[in-house]
C-alpha cells in the first residue's frame, strides 16, 4: 500500500485539480478531496498534511507558476495539462517551504503520482521541470555556502557548518533532467 505521505499528496494534487477545473475554495476542494477519495483511506494525519499541502501551495501559486514557467522553457503554466501542472505545483511548494521533505524524496514522489495520474509523458516532463528546480536549489546553496566560507577565518567554524547545512538538505538529490 501506499505511504500515507503518498496518499496525502494524492489527496492534494486532486484537490487542486478540482479547484482548476471548477474554481471552488481550496477550503472545500480539501475537505472534498480527503473525505470522499474513499480509495486513499487517509488517516487524520495524513488528511492534515493533504491541507498543508493545498493551503500552502495556493498561498504561494504566483511564485510557483512563475517558478515552473521560467523552468519549462516556452510552456506556460496554463498550457500544461491540469494533472502535471498541479503535481509540480505540490512538488515546488515542497522543495521549497518545506525543510523535513528531502528534495529528492519530492521530485520522487512528483514523478510516482505522474506516472499514476498523468499521461505516458508526464513522469519525464515533470522530472524534468523539477529537476532543473533541484539542480537551481543546489547553485544557489553552493553559493551560500562559498558566500559563508569567505566571511573569514574567525568564523571558519560557522563558515564550516553553514556549507553542511546548505549541502546537507540536498545530499542525494535526484536530479535527473
Amino acid at each position: 500500500m501506499r505511504s500515507e505521505r503518498r496518499r496525502a499528496r494524492e489527496a492534494a494534487m486532486r484537490a487542486l485539480y478540482q479547484m482548476d477545473m471548477s474554481g471552488c475554495s481550496p477550503e472545500w476542494a480539501v475537505s472534498f478531496a480527503v473525505n470522499d477519495s474513499v480509495d486513499l483511506d487517509l488517516p487524520d494525519r495524513a488528511q492534515s498534511y493533504a491541507a498543508q499541502l493545498v493551503m500552502g501551495t495556493v498561498e504561494r501559486m504566483r511564485e510557483i507558476d512563475e517558478i515552473m514557467t521560467g523552468l519549462s522553457h516556452d510552456w506556460a503554466v496554463s498550457r500544461m495539462s491540469p494533472t502535471d501542472r498541479n503535481i509540480m505545483r505540490i512538488a515546488v511548494w515542497e522543495m521549497l517551504y518545506l525543510k523535513d521533505v528531502p528534495i529528492a524524496a519530492a521530485i520522487d514522489e512528483a514523478v510516482e503520482i505522474a506516472k499514476l495520474y498523468g499521461t505516458a509523458d508526464s513522469p519525464r516532463f515533470v522530472n524534468g521541470i523539477l529537476g532543473a528546480l533541484a539542480e537551481r536549489i543546489k547553485d544557489e546553496q553552493a553559493s551560500v555556502g562559498e558566500l559563508s566560507g569567505e566571511e573569514g577565518d574567525d568564523e571558519e567554524a560557522k563558515g564550516d557548518s553553514g556549507g553542511r547545512d546548505c549541502g546537507a538538505s540536498d545530499e542525494g538529490s535526484d536530479t535527473r533532467t
